[in-house]
């Protein structure tokens, strides 16, 4: 009888959490393209991205620099309910990705997919 020499299993790197998190942060820069640096450290891709999202829900740690949105509040008119009703509501969000100016009132869930779409959230 031939003995036959169990096949050696392949083991996933064990990374470094501050490697996962150095390389996470790294990401975020503005112009980084995730997947050339995935591959300039021999990582795949989805890898990385995984990396991201764990991030986010700081499995990785605590977040390094939190997102700081600047927000203008204004003033709202002195007057009663007929200055209100001729000067609608205005609202401006400055975001990383553009400037949102919204005039009147909003609804809530179309606000909250055009600030995720610029980048706010």
């Amino acid at each position: 009888m031939d003995s036959a020499t169990p096949a050696k299993r392949h083991r996933r790197p064990n990374f470094p959490l501050d490697f996962k998190r150095h390389l996470v942060e790294a990401s975020f820069e503005p112009g980084v393209s995730v997947a050339r640096l995935a591959r300039e450290h021999d990582l795949n891709a989805n890898v990385l991205f995984n990396w991201r999202t764990q991030y986010r829900q700081g499995k990785l740690g605590p977040i390094a620099n939190p997102v700081v949105i600047p927000i203008r509040i204004l003033p709202e008119p002195v007057s009663d309910r007929d200055a209100f009703a001729t000067e609608p509501a205005q609202l401006e969000v400055i975001l990383p990705k553009g400037r949102l100016h919204i005039q009147g009132r909003p609804d809530p869930i179309t606000l909250r997919l055009v600030i995720e779409a610029l980048g706010g959230c």
